[in-house]
């Protein structure tokens, strides 16, 4: 169950363009990088090589990949692992996964195929263990593939399929996962009984519904102490305290000019007393009430929202934006399910928070979804307190000693002035009196500061000391957050089981089909979350499911929650091969050659378009990215945009999509008779 504090998804902008042409009627497939939620990006270094990191490290960079959905990256690691000499058997099992992974049979040819034979020599050169049971499984299910398509049974698949049974239940997965568009016919269908039952199981596994919520939550930012503005006594108040002081001061020497006894011992001692009395106890009940009309200013309604543009030094006007956001779409999201003006009774703390944040984190150089949870947490503050309205009611009681005691002075100091009256005159007790009404109203004002400002840095660091015990909550709540491979595991998981959920739902075996496509991609309003280097995730996913049989192509198309595995809103669609009437492929970015012959690919976006002879388009697909920027790391260690599309395109199916789908496209009907005379080929290719 997801707990209460959870702020959930939070439509906004992404830092992703996408620009996507259909006709009209047409039927858009993917749309990889229209997306419209919150993106977090962790720091962690699951996918980052440093120049000179041993074998170790680089081969537990290169297995990330490989579990991430990243088997091109995986498989480059990996090769310069072998061809450097650092072989082992697990990392033999582990490049022969990398290559065959995401490809078709008639895409491991040639050179691929040449590295893996190498690298099966080489694993039967080295001493046994538990990795080259591994390894000859797979090599096995790639000999029963060839032997399928040559028509010939030099392999018994029981027997392969016993030594799959046999291995631990981490190890079927992988076969069962990378394998999955290399097998075909018979092998296929055994090997996805098998798998089936565990993947039904295993989707929801490790408290699924719990936590993958947790991915999508940011790294959070300390809360930053806050310092109240100081508090600043009035220019004119200082001044009268002055010019009074001076009255009385003329006051005293003209009483003194005929002293009088009873002036002297009683009306000035009753004078000082009140002075004392008024001050001390009159400045505490206005730093009281200053401090409550100071509370009272933050909560109050503004006659509207402040503009979010950048107040300068180096604040950026985006993250003020992004800090405006997030304060409104947490308020909202927090609003209690009880009638009532919750915008304007939240518009004053609202503003406030605003303000307060951009002070406080704009030249801190963190995102500001990074501050998201504490803009949430002070949200869920304010709506604990809606039933009693305490919002309105922060207020400090004044004093009823000081309140007794001020008066009290007031009494004194006007008996003071009756005796310096009658003792003394007339003119004594006018220049003490309106003197000492400056002395003592000035002085209020400054005690009052004072006091003021003692009760402000106390607000303060209540609410920094409370700030600081829900950050470590917070942390301990993000505890168990799922690792990236976690997430690549679960998505691997939905895609075999929608796809087996299609296939069933078709009434069709698996031995039926001549291949399968999955592709997936982000939906619109889907919160974005990826590790440093790594593949997208979303939590909502758009999976679009080609079946091709040698009668037609059945297509499927569902929406995943990803938060909870659940599949919503079905599409399903059927067509024969001759209907296809065109595809057309559209790249922008650069493919060239630099220094030495290395061949250089850096694509922005990829449009691909299957179009039936009724005019209705099958298919969309459209990538395009931005480059971010990711405060918090060295501009030599951004990520560049090929590398986010690369990374995209992997995990999203497309790379292995579209090799399929070309070929359906351009060859028709005649797609079955070629692509038997490609198996047919392969097959004699492949070593005996």
């Amino acid at each position: 169950m997801i707990p209460p504090t959870w702020d959930g998804p939070i439509p906004g902008p992404s830092t992703m363009d996408n620009h996507n042409e259909a006709h009209p009627g047409a039927h858009i497939g993917q749309q990889v990088g229209a997306h419209y939620g919150d993106t977090a990006i962790h720091y962690a270094a699951v996918y980052h090589i440093n120049d000179g990191d041993p074998p170790e490290r680089r081969h537990d960079v290169a297995r990330n990949f490989l579990a991430g959905g990243a088997p091109r990256e995986a498989e480059e690691v990996f090769d310069r692992l072998l061809r450097d000499w650092h072989i082992t058997t697990e990392r033999a099992y582990y490049y022969f996964l990398s290559v065959v992974s995401e490809r078709s049979f008639h895409d491991v040819s040639g050179e691929l195929a040449e590295r893996i034979i190498g690298v099966h020599k080489m694993c039967a050169s080295l001493p046994h263990d538990e990795w080259s049971d591994a390894f000859a499984v797979v090599w096995r299910f790639m000999r029963f593939v060839r032997d399928e398509m040559s028509g010939e049974s030099n392999t018994d698949l029981n027997v392969v399929l016993d030594a799959y049974n046999a291995l631990p239940a981490e190890r079927k997965d992988e076969i069962a996962q990378h394998l999955g568009m290399i097998l075909s016919g018979m092998a296929k269908e055994k090997l996805e009984a098998v798998h089936a039952v565990r993947v039904v199981a295993e989707r929801t596994s490790h408290g699924r519904a719990a936590r993958a919520w947790k991915f999508f939550e940011p790294d959070p930012a300390k809360p930053r102490p806050y310092t109240p503005a100081p508090v600043q006594t009035k220019r004119g108040d200082l001044v009268g305290m002055v010019i009074g002081g001076g009255v009385v001061l003329i006051g005293v020497m003209a009483a003194l000019i005929e002293p009088s006894a009873i002036g002297v011992l009683l009306g000035f001692p009753l004078v000082a007393v009140a002075g004392y009395l008024v001050l001390r106890h009159g400045g505490a009940r206005e730093a009281v009430k200053s401090r409550n009309a100071a509370k009272a200013a933050v909560v109050a309604a503004p006659s509207e929202q402040p503009a979010p543009r950048s107040p300068g030094h180096w604040v950026s006007t985006a993250f003020v934006e992004e800090v405006h956001r997030l304060v409104d779409s947490r308020f909202s999201a927090a609003r209690p399910h009880v009638a009532g003006d919750w915008p304007n009774y939240t518009a004053g703390i609202r503003a406030h928070l605003k303000q307060r944040f951009v002070e406080l984190y704009g030249n801190a150089r963190v995102p500001a979804n990074a501050i998201g949870w504490l803009i949430g947490w002070h949200a869920r503050q304010v709506a604990a307190g809606w039933s009693t309205q305490s919002l309105h009611g922060d207020r400090l009681a004044v004093p009823v000693r000081d309140t007794l005691l001020f008066r009290l002075g007031f009494l004194v100091g006007i008996a003071g002035l009756v005796v310096l009256l009658f003792a003394n005159g007339a003119l004594p007790a006018l220049f003490v009196g309106s003197g000492g009404f400056f002395v003592v109203w000035g002085g209020m004002s400054v005690i009052a500061n004072r006091g003021l400002a003692g009760y402000l840095r106390a607000d303060a660091a209540r609410l920094n000391a409370a700030e600081s015990r829900a950050y470590q909550e917070w942390l301990a709540l993000l505890a168990d957050r799922p690792s990236d491979a976690e997430m690549a595991r679960w998505l691997a998981m939905d895609k075999a089981y929608l796809r087996d959920n299609a296939v069933r739902r078709a009434n069709l075996y698996a031995h039926d089909l001549v291949t399968h496509v999955v592709m997936t991609e982000g939906a619109r309003g889907a919160l974005r979350a990826r590790v440093l280097h790594g593949p997208p995730r979303f939590s909502r996913y758009v999976v679009q499911i080609f079946l091709l049989t040698r009668g037609g192509v059945r297509e499927a198309r569902v929406e995943l929650d990803f938060l909870t595995g659940d599949a919503l809103n079905e599409q399903r669609h059927l067509f024969r091969y001759d209907a296809l009437a065109s595809a057309s492929v559209v790249e922008k970015g650069l493919r060239g050659t630099r220094k030495e012959g290395a061949e250089v690919e850096r694509l922005r976006s990829r449009a691909f378009q299957l179009s039936l002879v009724n005019g209705r388009d099958i298919t969309v697909v459209a990538e395009a990215f931005t480059k971010e920027r990711d405060d918090g790391i060295e501009e030599d260690d951004a990520e560049d945009e090929s590398e986010q599309f690369r990374m995209s395109v992997q995990t999203s199916g497309i790379d292995a999509a579209m090799p399929v789908l070309e070929a359906v496209a351009a060859e028709g009907a005649d797609w079955i008779a070629r692509d038997r005379e490609r198996r047919a080929r392969w097959s004699r290719d492949w070593p005996e």
